[in-house]
């Protein structure tokens, strides 16, 4: 994504390219979307963001926008957020709170046969 917007920040308006972007993760989202995995998937959102704040404010030699200015920005035109699009765990054999992880809080013991 890094290398993406290093080269099209010149190239194209900011409105362009930020469609582009919301594409880019809605992708990612969908092909990396399975249980388990919403943690990588925030932190690839949260690095996107920063980066994306970042080649905004590297396309001249002036600041575009402040941090407060690029919040703006995102709140009119919101990227995307992370959501589970496959689930690997069936939630039926579960019983009562449904987490992300089905084996979260639950000790698992082994028991192996002596012969």
């Amino acid at each position: 994504m890094n290398e993406w917007m290093k080269k099209v920040r010149n190239l194209r308006p900011l409105k362009e390219w930020w469609e582009v972007i919301k594409v880019k993760l809605t992708g990612h989202y969908r092909y990396y979307g399975i249980s388990g995995n919403m943690r990588a998937m925030r932190e690839f959102y949260t690095e996107t963001s920063k980066l994306a704040y970042k080649w905004i404010n590297r396309r001249s030699q002036k600041r575009s926008y402040t941090y407060t200015q690029y919040c703006l920005f995102k709140e009119h035109n919101p990227l995307p957020v992370p959501k589970i699009y496959h689930l690997t765990y069936t939630l039926s054999r579960f019983k009562g709170s449904i987490t992300e992880e089905p084996c979260v809080g639950n000790l698992q013991a082994r028991f192996c046969e002596g012969r």
